[in-house]
């Protein structure tokens, strides 16, 4: 199943939802990803990582 970024508009097999703004994002707009606690996966996108409090936010995951 194809579906449609939420930042960039291309379509994408595989989707992620950013941990601080909530939109599902593909590969390419993935700024940084990391296995937090309790297998949680915690993913940020290129805008929210230009946002500082929303990077610590991120960070403290």
């Amino acid at each position: 199943m194809v579906t449609k970024c939420d930042r960039c508009h291309k379509d994408a097999h595989f989707l992620e939802g950013c941990m601080t703004c909530q939109l599902n994002i593909c590969r390419a707009c993935q700024k940084s990803t990391k296995n937090a606690a309790n297998h949680k996966r915690a993913v940020i996108c290129k805008t929210c990582w230009g946002i500082i409090p929303k990077r610590k936010q991120w960070e403290q995951a």
